[in-house]
This record gives C-alpha cells, structure tokens and sequence, in this order.
C-alpha cells in the first residue's frame, strides 16, 4: 500500500510541476485539457486511497505500532559488546585453534604452505583467521588478509592484496607472482565447549558469569544447548536478552520457549538460521527497515555509519524526536542494530563509537530471503533477470563482476525506481541512462575497477526532480560530469564525491536543501557558498582553490557541524595575513561545530593562536600540519573534546598540564618540531580518560610519574 500511494503522488507531482509557459497556443490548450483529465482521474484516486488509509490508520492505532519506536535519549553502544572486540586475547575459544595453526605455520621444518579451516556458518572461521594473522602477519616480509565473498569480484581482491602490499594503485605492470608450495593442511572447525559457550554468553549479557543472577543460571543452560557452541548463534540470542523489549524476566522466559519448541531436533546449519530469523524477528519495525536497507551493498562490504545514516534518513526511514535531530535519530538506530549483534563493528574508535560495521554472510542471506518476501529491494548482476518487473522494483543494487552481462537488457525501464546502487566494473555505469529513472531519489555508484583514466557522465540527473542523494566512490582518476543546470534538483540534500576530479556548476550555490557537500581536494566552489544555509558537511574545502569571498563567506554556514580545510597546494595564496585573518573570523562564527580538520603543509605558527573557540561542543580537532608555536590557550576551553591533533614548535608544562585538564579528551596526537629545553613530566591524575597518545619529537623528552593514565594506555 505504500509503494501504490508513493508511485500515484510522484507521478501526480510531476505532471502537477509540468510548464507550459513555452508552448505555443494550440498546445497550451491540450496541454491544459490534459491536466483536467489528471485531476479528475487523481480526484477519484484520492477518494480510493482515502478509504483504505483511514482502515489502515486505525489498524496502525489498534496495534500500536508507534510505541516500538524509542523516544528516549541517544542510544550508545554497549561497551559490553565492545569489549568482545577490543581484545584479542578475550576473543572466546579462539586461543587453542589460533596457536594450532601458528605452530603449523611458523613450524621450523615446514614450507610455506595452505592452511584450510573448514565448518558452517557462524562458527568463527573469518575471526580465527584474522587472529592467526594479527599474531604472525607482522612476521614476513609481505602479508595481506583478504575477505572474498561467493560471487568474488577479482580486480577488486587484486588491488586490495596491491595496496596492502605497499602498491596504491593496479596496472597491467603490476603483478602477484607467488607460488604457494607443500601440502595442504585442513583443520575441521569445532563448537565452542560448555565452558566457553557460558563465558562468551554471559560476558556480552552481565561482562562476566559471576555478575548474573542465579536465577537465570538454570534457564541459560538449555538456551545455549541449542545454540550448539556456535559463536554467532551464542552471540544473537545473548544480545537479544541483553536488550530486552519487555521486562527482563518476561524476556528470558519467551526466549527460551521459542528455543525450545522450534529448536530440539533441528540441524546445527538450520538451527543457527533460525537463531538469526528470531533476533530479526523481534527487532522493532523502524529497525527491521534500517536492518534490510543494509542488503544493497554486496557481501564482506564495509559500510562507513556516515553513509547508512544519511541514505536511511533520505529513504524517509527515520522518526525524528522532538529533542533530536535526524541524525542524532538514525546514529541511535544504528547503534541499537550493533548493540543487538546484527551487524558487525570493523572500526571502533577511541569513544567506542561503532565508525563502520558489515554484515556476516549468514545475517546476509536471511536479508536477501526477508527482502524478497517483503518486496523491499532487487539485487541482480544482470538486467535481464527484471524484464516485466518494471513497475515493482522500487530499489534496486547491481553488482557487477568482471564477468560478461546483458547489455541489451539494461535498457529495461523502470518507472518507480527509487533507490539506485550499482556495484562494480564501471563501464556498466555507461550501460543505464539515468534520465529513465525520473522518480529516482538515491544514486550510489561504486566502481573497482583501477583504470589510468576514466568519465562519469551525471549530466543526465538534472531530469531527476526527486533526486536527494548522490555518492559516487571510485578511484582517483575518475572525472565526473555534473549538469550545467543543477539547481533545478531542488530537493538535492547530499553529494558526496571524495576521490577523482569533478567540475562544480555555477548554481550549486543555489540548491536550498544540500546538507552535505563532500568534494576532493584541488576542486574549486564558485563564489555565493554563503547561500547554502543548510550545509551541516563541507569536505574538503580547499583554501587554495577558493576566492577570499568563499573563505569569508564560511561563516554564513552557521548549521555546519563538520569541516575539512585543505590546501592542495595547485595555486599560492597570496596575502597570507589577511587571508588567515579573514579564515579566523569565519571561524568564530560557527557556533554548531563539532569536527574541525585544517590540513596546511607550512609554517602559520601563530595564525590561529587568538581564535576564539569556533564552538564550545567542538568533539574532534585536527590540525596536526597547522604549526603553532605553543598549544593556544583556547583548546582549554573545549570540556567535550575527544580527539586531538596539534602541532607545536615547542611544549612546555604549562601546555602539557591544559591539555591534561581536558575532562573528554581519550585521543591525543601532538607533534613538536624541536626539543624541549627540559624534560615535560606527566604527573598523576592527568588526563583522566585518554585511551591514545602519540608524541613526535626529535629527542625524547616525556616523563611519566608512576601509576599515571590508565593502564589500557601504558601497553
């Protein structure tokens, strides 16, 4: 019923926005004509619809479907759960298998040989691996870990396994030479034992076995019988119960009936598919959207959080607070999916903040099957597969290998596409003319393929009225084409380009809905950027490429929360003092600023030493290649400052006891280009929380009183 209701009123709309003010008089009055008869069949639409809206508002309010969405304040990770990341040696079970194979592989009378870890979904084999490599990878001379999913995209592990290898791009010169030699070894996987399946359990619920009650201690032991030792299996259903809907008691009663009566005689492989379909089944409705969004991007991909967030608040699948913005909302609900064990955290930093987090395949699979049945989105390698499908695709992933497809195909038309991610090689992005897609809101185009020269044609999304969402990922040689007429995508929030070259129209400036505007570095805006009242993103804004008018004009973005300041160094800036006084001043007037990067590879010691604090909620602060000739007074100021990089000529106690007072601060990176005339003690009880410091200097100078920071830091 949705999809029906968002197809009539996009295709209403946009007869509705039709002009006829070109045409001449004869077609005006057909043009006219033809309107009355679109409002009349509308009129009668509007009646049909009107009926079964009012049956569903009132089932909506029988059921009470609104109470599952949380009103309450920012959810943050569990740092329960963080912890059965954060160390290695806590990994549960993984000890024993991971120094098997290192024997195996560091044995004095073995060769270079294949080591096979074999077992079912959710048994652990990617994380053993990954522990037996962070233990002996460091050991050879070259060494890469590599994640290759069912439908493997070639180019794409090849330059991976290249840049791991030290090499930053992929050309026919390069190559892999190697020969793996010995026998193949093969280890069979096995479950964890009883003693391991209650640690691990008990730990992401209570952080230890002895912190839970000893009323529960009964009931766990037959819900981790049929989870069979299986880590994911252990792990879903234990953060289920350590995020409970309901009352804690109600919650672990429920989950073991459901347990107990579909679970008792079923094989490990469905029971585990079972475990995944019971988590997602309980999620709440909101989240079981967010949840299935996650299924567009191809398997073993790394999601950054910035992308998701921003794609589920465009696709309209977050409700916003009354005391939250939307992003606040959907980083919450991001949260809730990593805190329920649905997703997987490949980056955590150093405020336990999940940055990017992907999907295990088994979580993959039981998305595909749900979104299937829900009709939710398609995913395909090939056009062909959606012929007559042209009116129930409403969003749609591609993911291309490197293989042959069917080009002839991709000319099938899609009347309601609403959402577009293609993945791949990009010479099938030349294969879709975007015109076709007129109710298309999101574009996502991310290519592999590593080619000395390459365009994107965008010129055709200027037809796009709907369009709120532009990413374009690929490598740096990419150029990409936007339309002259930009401004006529009037709903356009977000693009986001950050590699490549790309040549910005003139009347970008004049899009009164852009929120985030990400653009590489060395690319030019046109002046009038004051305009764009709503940006909460500009990266990278680069100060060399941009007239003073720009630069002063920054401090009309009084919505910005995150700015990137770069100097790619193409044109000289000349009149340097004016120039910094002018960026110092636009500064100073973002009041909502909470990330701030300034990269300048020069000497500005004292430039920005009078700033006063552009924002008091300022949470991370990079100017590691901005040089001052002491830590400016002002940083003092900043109580909610997570992460800092500075770079000063000279430290002193006094700049190290201001930094030490800052109550937020868990990561610290400083550089000092000379040394100090005497040694900088740290003393006790300074920097209360920091969980990361780095120190440049030519000569050591650091010293630290005893039992100083914690002890996490001292190793």
């Amino acid at each position: 019923m949705a999809y029906e209701i968002e197809d009539w009123i996009d295709e209403a709309m946009h007869h509705i926005t039709k002009d006829d003010s070109n045409s001449g008089f004869i077609s005006k009055i057909i043009f006219r004509l033809n309107r009355m008869r679109t409002q009349n069949r509308m009129t009668n639409q509007i009646n049909e619809v009107k009926t079964r809206v009012v049956e569903m508002s009132h089932r909506h309010k029988r059921y009470k479907l609104d109470a599952s969405i949380s009103t309450s304040d920012y959810t943050a990770i569990d740092p329960r759960l963080c912890a059965l990341y954060a160390d290695a040696e806590a990994l549960v079970g993984m000890d024993g298998p991971r120094d098997e194979i290192t024997k195996w592989l560091m044995g004095a009378d073995q060769q270079l040989m294949v080591v096979s870890v074999l077992g079912i979904g959710g048994l652990g084999k990617t994380a053993l691996a990954n522990e037996v490599y962070k233990k002996i990878g460091g050991q050879f001379d070259c060494h890469a870990f590599i994640s290759i999913s069912q439908k493997p995209d070639i180019v794409r592990i090849l330059s991976n396994i290249l840049s791991q290898l030290g090499k930053e791009t992929f050309t026919p010169s390069c190559e892999i030479h190697g020969v793996l030699k010995g026998e193949s070894t093969r280890q069979k996987m096995k479950p964890l034992n009883e003693h391991d399946s209650r640690r691990l359990f008990f730990n992401r619920i209570f952080g230890s076995e002895n912190a839970c009650p000893e009323r529960f201690k009964g009931v766990s032991t037959g819900i981790l019988q049929r989870c069979g030792g299986l880590p994911l299996a252990i792990v879903s259903v234990s953060s289920l119960l350590a995020n409970p809907a309901t009352s804690v008691d109600r919650q672990w009663e429920y989950v073991s009936n459901s347990l107990s009566d579909k679970f008792g005689i079923m094989p490990a492989l469905d029971g585990m598919r079972n475990i995944l379909h019971l988590s997602y089944k309980n999620l709440p409705y909101h989240l079981k959207t967010c949840f299935l969004y996650l299924g567009i991007y191809p398997e073993d991909y790394i999601i950054r959080k910035s992308d998701v967030v921003r794609q589920w608040i465009t696709e309209g699948f977050v409700h916003k607070a009354q005391v939250q913005d939307a992003e606040d909302v959907a980083g919450s609900y991001f949260n809730e999916l990593v805190n329920r064990s649905m997703i997987l955290p490949t980056d955590i930093d150093y405020q336990n903040n999940v940055v990017s987090c992907k999907l295990h395949d088994m979580m993959l699979d039981l998305i595909l099957y749900e979104a299937a049945e829900e009709k939710f989105f398609t995913v395909t390698d090939n056009f062909s597969t959606l012929l007559g499908l042209h009116n129930s695709v409403h969003r749609l992933s591609l993911q291309y290998d490197n293989g042959n497809h069917d080009t002839a195909a991709a000319t099938t038309s899609l009347t309601y596409l609403r959402s577009l991610a293609i993945f791949g090689n990009s010479k099938y992005m030349h294969m879709h003319h975007l015109s076709d897609f007129k109710f298309l809101r999101v574009l996502i185009t991310v290519f592999s393929d590593a080619v000395h020269q390459m365009s994107l044609d965008l010129t055709g999304i200027r037809q796009l009225f709907q369009l709120r969402d532009v990413k374009i990922e690929a490598n740096i040689h990419v150029q990409i084409q936007l339309p002259a007429q930009i401004q006529e995508l009037k709903l356009l929030e977000s693009i986001d380009i950050e590699w490549g070259s790309v040549c910005i129209p003139p009347d970008i400036v004049h899009l009164p809905h852009l929120i985030h505007l990400v653009i590489p570095e060395g690319t030019g805006l046109p002046d009038g950027i004051g305009n764009l009242k709503s940006l909460i993103t500009l990266r990278s804004f680069d100060l060399g490429e941009n007239s003073l008018h720009n630069i002063r004009s920054i401090r009309e973005l009084t919505n910005l929360r995150d700015l990137n300041l770069c100097y790619s160094g193409k044109n000289v800036v000349s009149n340097m003092e004016t120039w910094i006084d002018v960026l110092r001043s636009s500064l100073e007037k973002l009041s909502n600023l909470k990330y701030l990067h300034l990269y300048w590879p020069g000497t500005c010691e004292n430039g920005l030493c009078s700033l006063n604090p552009p924002s008091r909620h300022l949470q991370r602060l990079e100017m590691a290649y901005w040089w001052f000739s002491k830590v400016p007074k002002w940083i003092g100021g900043l109580h909610e400052l997570h992460v800092l990089k500075l770079a000063v000529k000279e430290v002193s106690d006094d700049d190290i006891t201001l930094l030490a007072q800052l109550p937020s601060l868990t990561n610290l990176r400083l550089r000092m280009r000379g040394a100090p005339k005497q040694k900088i003690i740290i003393y006790k009880k300074a920097f209360p929380v920091l969980r990361y410091f780095k120190f440049w200097c030519s000569t050591p100078c650091l010293v630290f009183e005893a039992s100083v920071m914690s002890e996490e830091l001292r190793n």
